[in-house]
Order: C-alpha cells, then structure tokens, then sequence
C-alpha cells in the first residue's frame, strides 16, 4: 500500500461548481514505466461541436445552437439503426443526430432537455427537476429499445422505454420518487451525482458517483424509485464513504463509467486512477473485482504515465473483445486489444500522444517523424487530445468515437485509422 496525496483532475469542474457535485480526484504516487512504445499521432476523421479541427472554445465562441458543444462530459451512444446521441453537459441537453454524421460541424436533428437549440438554462428553464429538462447530465446509453440517461445534477437516473427521435419526456425515474424532486441520499432508492447508468443483460446497472459506489438492479425498474439490489463499492446500502487512502480489490474512489456485455463489467474508478474488471456480474455487495487495470495490483496507486497506468481515468467502453480508456489526464485513449487476465496489462495502442509516455494536451507541431515535443499548441489538431472524457464504438463501421471535452468537441476515429496505432515495444 502507498501513502498518497490527492489531486484535483476531472469530474465537471467548471459546468457543476455552482450546484456543489464533487470534484473527482486523481492519485498521487510513484512507479516505474513497464515498456516504451512508439506509435503514430492518429488523426481522427469527423468533428463535431467545432468548425474544423482547430477549433476548440464552448459553443464555437457564441451562443449554444444546434451544431455547437459545451463541455460535452461523456460517452456518445451510437444506436444500431443509425442515430448518435451526444450529452451536452454544460448546456443542459442532450443533441441527437439522425443519420450518424459523416461531416465536420453536422448539425444535430433534435434536441432532449430543451424546448429549442440555443436554450441553456438546467431543468429547460424551470425552477424544479420535471421531466422536461437535464441539470448537468453527463452520460448516455442505449441498450435494444431502451435509452437512459444519468442526470447528475438532479441526483437521478432517467429511463426511456424507447429511443427517443424528438423531445419526448422519459418513462421513468431512479434515484428520485417523481420527477419534480431532487435530493441526495444514502440508500438503496437515493442517488448522489451519478455520472453513468447502462442497461445489460436485464440489469440496471448504475455509477453513483458522489455515494463511492455502483448499484445493480437484477431487473430493469419499470417504477419510479425502484430500489437497486446489489451495491458494489461499499459493503452495504448505508455506506458511502470513499477508501480515503488505501484502495482494496473491491473499494471505489468517485468512480465514473461503466460497462457491460450483460456478463462482464467494468468500472473506471476514477479517484483511485484504475479500472476494475469483474469477470461476471456480481449479484452480492461488496463483490471483489477480478481484475485491475491501469495499476500493478489492487492496493498500489501510480500515476507515472506508460503503457500500464491509468491517471483518473473516466470513459471506458469495448466491443467485446478491445478495451478503450479515456485517460483524463494524460489527455490520452488507450486501447488493449483483449480483456486482461492479469492484473497491470499494459495497452497496446494509444489516441492522442504518439507513445505511452507523451501526455500533454493538444501537442502537435505538425512534424510527421516527431510530431511532439511536449509543449502545447495554442489550438487542437485532428491528432490530439484534451481531457477526453468519454469513448463509444460504433459497431457498424468498427469506429471510435470520443468525447474531447477539454476541446469542446466530439471526434470520430475511423477502424482504419485505428488500425494504424500500432507500434513495437521496448523495455
């Protein structure tokens, strides 16, 4: 175990500050780089929430409108039939584009949580939670005909029993009686600040971010309130404290994201910079992780960057067979072509930073043999990264698309362009 001091990385700083959601916060510490690879400064093909790649300011510099972002927090949803769906953050709605976007700067074709495009305003401008509008939501997931939506600032979960296609209300609400409150709590019904919520395998499944822990419902809630069944993170449905110093093999520090193929489960936890990784959904509380990732073991926290560590990691999705970690502060994705087995893998692609030990934000100075030098540029390119918070794969053309939030913007990577990540390792 390790001694650490805690920083201050992700989480929503700037769009929640003024409604009191808890920082995230990264780990400090020491440890040695298990490999150094070499790989290509990967360009992404599509843009949104910005002109062009060099883009990079909340609403392209104005007002919010139908082809513009605001710290866009988490991960995009793609759906099987051709729509993507982007959660807006810091403009209190979520875009949803009908076909996927194949162009820079598309515009959205409807909007979820706002009477119209340039309106910004939490809760679409009421004085209360309703069902009308977001407060600071931060992710979005599909799963078959449903469609969820993790409300962060109004401390709830929202499930729609079918995929929306233009501002409709949600079906139901978890985390809250009704849809006009907004509390906190410390139960199996309440919620703090939850950050991600999916739907696998009949399962609910959801991150309770500001609670330390995930709840699993063993059945998809079809009422209001419904109480989850399994806490993971915490030993019962009371505690909520978060491993202040040491992490254990089933603790959680403000985890953020998850994932679930209805068999396994990831979990990116965020404040202890790994992600855990359960072979089976558990169905008892408290259920020890399987496996660790971005980490050497379950009880040691490093933030040295290489192929093998993590530093507060957020977004983190697969395609059943890869694994994608949006790594916050190493303004980098790292991508493992498998499901570890072991604890500490190291990845075996990078987006973002033209190896595992480059982790500076926007740092591109556009020269092919050694397009880094550890400074950042004034703007973004197509090849870098800042803060990325989100990754969802499109199952359709084998694409990634990532959420750049420190850009403002949303970037598709084409399968081919992936494909090239790809370098030779050394000790």
């Amino acid at each position: 175990m390790q001694n650490r001091t805690r920083v201050h990385p992700p989480g929503f700083r700037t769009a929640i500050a003024a409604i009191g959601i808890a920082v995230l916060t990264g780990c400090g510490g020491s440890g040695s780089s298990s490999s150094t690879t070499t790989l290509t400064l990967v360009p992404a093909s599509v843009v949104l929430g910005q002109t062009d790649f060099t883009g990079q300011q909340p609403n392209e510099g104005g007002g919010a409108d139908a082809d513009t972002l605001n710290q866009a927090f988490g991960d995009v949803a793609v759906n099987s039939s051709g729509a993507l769906f982007v959660t807006d953050t810091a403009n209190n709605r979520v875009l949803g584009f009908n076909p996927v976007p194949t162009s820079n700067n598309a515009n959205a074709s409807f909007v979820l949580g706002q009477a119209d495009f340039t309106s910004t305003t939490p809760n679409a401008g009421g004085a209360t939670a309703s069902n009308a509008g977001f407060g600071i939501p931060t992710r979005v997931s599909l799963s078959g005909n449903f469609f969820v939506v993790a409300d962060t600032g109004n401390n709830r979960v929202l499930i729609y029993n079918s995929i929306p296609a233009s501002n409709v209300p949600p079906d139901i609400v978890i985390g809250q009686s009704s849809f006009t409150v907004n509390s906190q709590g410390c139960s199996a019904t309440a919620l703090r600040n939850p950050t991600a919520a999916v739907i696998a395998g009949g399962k609910l499944i959801a991150v309770d971010q500001g609670n330390n822990r995930v709840l699993i419902w063993n059945s998809i809630p079809t009422a209001n309130g419904t109480a989850a069944d399994v806490v993971l993170g915490q030993p019962d449905f009371t505690t909520c404290t978060g491993n202040s110093a040491t992490e254990t093999q089933s603790s959680l520090f403000q985890p953020t994201d998850v994932w679930s193929d209805g068999f396994r489960l990831l979990v990116s936890d965020t404040g202890d910079s790994r992600v855990l990784s359960w072979t089976q959904i558990p169905d008892s509380n408290d259920a020890a992780a399987n496996v660790v990732i971005g980490q050497s073991s379950f009880t040691f926290s490093s933030t040295s960057p290489s192929a093998a560590t993590t530093n507060a990691p957020e977004g983190i999705t697969s395609d059943g067979a890869r694994i994608f970690v949006a790594d916050f502060n190493n303004n980098r994705v790292l991508v493992f072509d498998s499901f570890p087995v072991a604890n500490g893998a190291s990845a075996d692609h990078v987006l973002g930073q033209e190896d595992f030990t480059h982790i500076t934000a926007n740092d591109d100075n556009g020269d092919t043999d050694s397009p880094q030098d550890g400074v950042a540029e004034a703007s973004p390119t197509a090849r870098t990264l800042k803060s990325p918070t989100g990754v969802a794969y499109e199952a359709t053309d084998g694409s990634l698309w990532v959420t750049d939030r420190g850009n403002n913007r949303v970037l598709k990577y084409d399968a081919a362009e992936l494909s090239k990540a790809v370098g030779s390792s050394s000790s």
